[in-house]
């Protein structure tokens, strides 16, 4: 990584109590992020209300454009780094997403960070669709089971 840009690599676990969503928030969510500049996977596990778990992969890369799917819906995803303006912080990385649903094109932009002590992993969205949605999750690496035989994407 370059001086201020962090690794997010590591096992991340959801708090809610921390974290501000637009419309219901997930029962559960644990994350494991693999990040090997330039390429970030991250593997989620989401789980509702009812307890079903969701299980998913995204992939992208840093100065290129990706293209995944959930489902039906194409998800074409570019990240760069945002430099901090003081030079002194840690850059963010920002992943941009446009999607296509139901023949309504969404765009998201969200932005990543480390707190200063690297626990806890800032995700938000600032100019957006969902702008002012923070999700906040804390680094957990007891959650390293609930990943055992997750793919990785091709």
């Amino acid at each position: 990584m370059t001086a201020n840009r962090p690794d997010f690599s590591g096992l991340w676990r959801l708090d809610p109590a921390a974290s501000t969503f637009h419309g219901p928030a997930p029962a559960g969510l644990i994350m494991k992020v693999e990040h090997r500049e330039p390429e970030l996977v991250q593997h989620i596990v989401a789980t509702d209300a009812a307890g079903t778990e969701r299980r998913s992969v995204f992939s992208c890369r840093t100065g290129e454009e990706t293209i995944s799917t959930i489902g039906e819906t194409i998800l074409r995803c570019r990240a760069h780094w945002r430099e901090a303006a003081d030079g002194a912080s840690s850059a963010e990385l920002v992943i941009d997403t446009v999607m296509s649903r139901q023949g309504n094109l969404l765009r998201f932009e969200d932005h990543w960070s480390l707190s200063a002590d690297g626990t806890r992993l800032i995700m938000a969205h600032k100019d957006d669709a969902l702008a002012g949605q923070t999700v906040i999750l804390t680094r957990d690496d007891s959650a390293a089971a609930t990943f055992d035989d997750t793919p990785t994407p091709a």
